[in-house]
């Protein structure tokens, strides 16, 4: 089930007074949210255990690290210098035994008399770091390349987004709190789940969903909303007799007239609805669309579980926005499917924004 607590009191409204569907916003949350990355991009880069010999005469440090280099390459290693001062790497521990070494080289004719006697061990980076903590982390212990992202570094520190974007957020999180509010009040008295679906090149609400599970187990907040960008989409495949719009500047299927009349009542100065579908043939980018959510940002009251965040990954949704950490949320709680490289598509996600008012739902 979506909904995080399992005995939730239940919350009265009174239908004559729409006042009462609304938070106190008195005391606000500011739009504080956090990345759920791969965990490559959380956790230490992992080491690997490699044998390094010590060069006997300084002057012998370019010549020997060009022979060693071409003689006895180490491709699974190339992210790493050859040489730390006087240090030079050799070889992999897993790939020869130390009392070897000498032998080997001198078998591919190396002058093993430029090296010292003594051969150490040391931890490296197995695999390249992919963010400047990780690089500073391992370039301590062993000199390491290192090519910035500049996306990356941003995503991973958690200063992707500029305040003004952030308030942006803010404001569609409280669109989906209201519309699980709404949902409650006048459609099913449950504990609810909010979700809306916008396209911010148009800066438009393309959809609005909520949970539906007393008209089918798999109509979960998200997977509903996914239907309702179908209908946008000369889709869908729930509820369909409710398409209306015919025309006007937006397709606003992707609501409930009801719902939606609320929504531009109460958030006047937002747009609702979807770009009319266009086939592929038809865009100019057609990499833009028409699948479903491409490109489009999902904010969901509740971290989905693992049918709904596979529902996102099919229907190509950009990012994901939550509020509240779910018991089986398959975004961060139970596992990360979004991460998952073997899958065709992955969205970010992000967690957190306004988690006290979705806890409060």
């Amino acid at each position: 089930m979506e909904n995080p607590r399992e005995n939730p009191k239940k919350m009265k409204f009174d239908h004559k007074d729409e006042e009462k569907m609304k938070f106190d916003h008195k005391d606000e949350e500011k739009a504080i949210l956090y990345p759920v990355l791969a965990d490559d991009l959380v956790e230490d880069t992992p080491l690997t255990e490699v044998y390094v010999g010590t060069i006997s005469n300084q002057k012998d440090i370019s010549k020997v690290i060009i022979e060693l280099n071409s003689i006895t390459p180490i491709p699974e290693l190339m992210h790493l210098k050859r040489i730390k001062g006087k240090d030079i790497l050799l070889f992999p521990v897993c790939n020869i035994e130390k009392n070897q070494i000498f032998s080997l080289l001198q078998s591919k004719n190396f002058d093993i008399s430029k090296l010292e006697n003594t051969i150490k061990t040391s931890m490296v980076a197995k695999i390249p770091p992919k963010i400047r903590r990780q690089y500073d982390k391992v370039h301590k212990v062993w000199p390491c390349n290192f090519h910035s992202n500049k996306y990356l570094e941003k995503l991973s520190t958690n200063t992707l987004f500029s305040s003004k974007e952030l308030q942006e957020f803010e404001g569609y999180m409280r669109l989906a709190i209201d519309v699980a509010l709404y949902a409650r009040e006048h459609y099913f008295d449950e504990p609810q789940v909010g979700a809306i679906v916008v396209d911010t090149k148009i800066k438009s609400v393309v959809a609005a969903s909520y949970r539906q599970t007393n008209e089918g187990p798999c109509r979960h907040a998200a997977m509903v909303a996914v239907d309702n960008v179908a209908k946008t989409q000369n889709g869908g495949a729930w509820n369909i007799d409710e398409i209306t719009n015919k025309d006007g500047e937006l397709n606003t299927n992707g609501f409930k007239e009801e719902l939606l009349n609320f929504l531009k009542k109460k958030y006047n100065t937002l747009r609702f609805g979807a770009s009319w579908f266009k086939g592929k043939s038809d865009l100019l980018e057609p990499s833009d669309g028409p699948y479903l959510c491409t490109g489009y940002y999902v904010f969901l009251t509740h971290e989905p579980c693992a049918m709904c965040a596979m529902g996102l990954i099919h229907s190509r949704a950009k990012r994901v926005f939550f509020g509240a950490r779910t018991s089986n949320g398959a975004l961060t709680t139970s596992c990360k499917i979004h991460t998952v490289k073997d899958l065709n598509h992955h969205y970010e996600v992000f967690g957190g924004l306004l988690e006290k008012q979705c806890l409060q739902l």
